[in-house]
């Protein structure tokens, strides 16, 4: 398990500064090399956090449900500004609103619930059945199985793909969450038009063994790799074929149905891409503990637009 530099690069990822009451601003956002904004689970995360920070002790965060309105820009000095509404606070429920706000405008949407647990109640808890699924330990981090791609394929690679694959390969090296496909070893194309994907995740470093710290650690890794499933599905960016212009998250939710877990320790993330149309990809995905133990349900709509078929240079809008 990696140490010190990977614990502070993913904390410095959801800490806030508190401005005011209900009032707090980013430290730091974190975005793909190449991505257009800051990346859509660090500002989830953030805005948990800001809403957590508002509830009583003894209220669990049990659901989320976000908009990512516009592109978060990482360059403003100032960050975002998260304003949290207290919609409620009940006996059993406290409800939250926050508004995530660059350049006065409202980029970014939150609405968040806690729930105080609530003992001798019915249970219904479905597992996962992981004989068929490879452990961790035999597959390889994203990273490794990319570059024995690239070794591989060097001379039939061509330029522009491999500027974007080594860049790949180090922004995963660089990742505080590590992946690793549950697929073959061997990096192809193999998966596309299937409709689901696996994924064995963990942060690279041992994080605060806080609840409630770590449902934030676990929205803020929910995001990646999520409707990417869609693409695969639909059998885009295959050699020859169509290719995305635009792949972007529209909203995600989150259902979490356990508090006892650790996100330092190897979760899987089973995405299903269930449905594509009109520009638009929906993708269900299920996080559970190394036993098989259902932790969250996520939701997400996104943006899947393709490239036209004449070469345009003009930057897609939403």
């Amino acid at each position: 398990m990696a140490g010190s530099k990977e614990t502070q690069r993913i904390e410095e990822s959801l800490e806030l500064q508190e401005i005011d009451q209900n009032i707090f601003r980013s430290i730091k956002l974190w975005k793909f090399t190449r991505g257009v904004g800051a990346f859509g689970g660090n500002i989830i995360a953030q805005a948990a956090h800001a809403a957590t920070k508002t509830v009583q002790v003894g209220y669990h965060l049990h659901s989320l449900h976000c908009y990512f309105i516009s592109f978060g820009d990482v360059e403003i000095p100032t960050g975002i500004i998260y304003l949290v509404d207290r919609i409620r606070d009940g006996k059993s429920y406290a409800t939250r609103s926050v508004k995530a706000i660059q350049r006065s405008r409202c980029i970014f949407t939150l609405l968040i619930s806690f729930h105080k647990p609530e003992i001798n109640q019915a249970v219904l808890q479905n597992k996962i059945d992981l004989s068929r699924i490879p452990p961790p330990e035999d597959c390889q981090p994203v990273e490794t199985r990319l570059q024995n791609y690239v070794n591989e394929n060097l001379d039939s690679i061509k330029p522009k793909m491999l500027e974007y694959l080594q860049r790949e390969i180090e922004e995963n090296k660089l990742n505080a969450i590590e992946h690793r496909n549950t697929r073959s070893k061997r990096f192809d194309q193999s998966s596309n038009y299937e409709t689901s994907e696996t994924y064995w995740f963990r942060s690279r470093a041992k994080i605060r063994s806080d609840p409630a710290y770590q449902k934030l650690v676990l929205a803020y890794a929910s995001d990646f790799r999520f409707i990417g499933t869609i693409g695969k599905a639909m059998g885009l960016n295959l050699t020859g074929g169509p290719r995305t212009s635009m792949l972007a998250s529209l909203d995600h939710s989150m259902f979490f149905y356990d508090h006892e877990f650790e996100v330092s320790e190897w979760m899987l993330y089973k995405m299903e891409a269930e449905a594509g149309k009109e520009g638009r990809g929906l993708v269900i995905g299920r996080i559970y503990t190394r036993d098989g133990r259902l932790i969250a349900v996520c939701t997400q709509e996104g943006v899947v637009r393709v490239e036209p078929e004449t070469t345009s240079k003009v930057v897609p809008k939403l």
